[in-house]
């Protein structure tokens, strides 16, 4: 098809000293570039690998030009953690592997020599990072997505900072949490937490084992805090900032900026 469009995913770099070209980098290797790279794009009936270029590592796809505000918009939303997870999940994991391999990359459009995003790799100075870090946790927010077709059935929870928490659960609370939807809920469960390469700590998924159904007070945390410093020799009237010293106390202080 003459209109489809041509992209590149570059790879600069060595692999124990020797430079990655498509002679040096073992085909099992690139192979796993490659699946996390169809999980970044997405959209697979309209993406297509054509070739892999000489010079550096440099695999050449095809978008159906249909696609392609779509396909660039999933992989910069992606790059800032705010794609499908599948996708979220892809950029994390093609970065890690271009910093194992000492090399940096970058998805490009060759016609109009433009840059779509780029994989920092081993530029980055990156703390030590923590993965799949679980606890029990309670989450207030607003129910926003219920169903799917995967074996654990997803939910979307809208906090108040805006911000879109991933959940799971099995059918069952799934179809008692449906009548709640665009309702404050507070669901129970079991949190999973990771610290990647900003430093921060962030909640990735959390599995519902139940939830409150009767809907919450649409009451702010300030709000509520405001009201508990009114209580006569209440003790949280000292605190300057109660968020961080809760978080404090519940996480230690590594955990306090997640």
């Amino acid at each position: 098809m003459e209109n489809w469009k041509e992209f590149r995913f570059k790879i600069d770099g060595e692999i124990e000293g020797v430079k990655i070209t498509p002679y040096t980098i073992p085909l099992s290797r690139l192979a796993l570039y490659l699946i996390d790279l169809a999980q970044l794009l997405g959209h697979n009936e309209s993406v297509h690998l054509m070739k892999v270029d000489e010079g550096s590592a440099e695999p050449v796809f095809y978008i159906d030009p249909e696609e392609e505000t779509r396909v660039i918009r999933q992989v910069r939303n992606a790059q800032k953690g705010m794609g499908p997870r599948n996708a979220n999940r892809a950029y994390k994991k093609l970065d890690t592997k271009l910093r194992h391999d000492n090399a940096t990359g970058r998805i490009f459009d060759p016609v109009k020599k433009a840059e779509i995003i780029e994989f920092p790799g081993n530029k980055a100075n990156i703390p030590e990072i923590y993965e799949n870090i679980r606890e029990s946790a309670s989450v207030t927010g607003e129910l926003r997505r219920v169903g799917g077709f995967d074996k654990t059935i997803p939910i979307h929870l809208l906090r108040r900072d805006g911000a879109i928490l991933y959940c799971e659960t099995n059918e069952q609370i799934a179809q008692q949490l449906a009548p709640y939807y665009s309702k404050p809920v507070r669901i129970h469960g079991i949190a999973t937490y990771s610290r990647g390469n900003e430093g921060k700590w962030k909640m990735e998924n959390f599995k519902i084992q139940s939830f409150d159904e009767a809907p919450l007070i649409d009451e702010s945390f300030t709000e509520t805090m405001d009201k508990l410093r009114a209580i006569e020799g209440n003790e949280w009237a000292e605190f300057a900032d109660p968020l961080e010293e809760l978080r404090e106390i519940r996480h230690g202080e590594e955990m306090t900026q997640q």
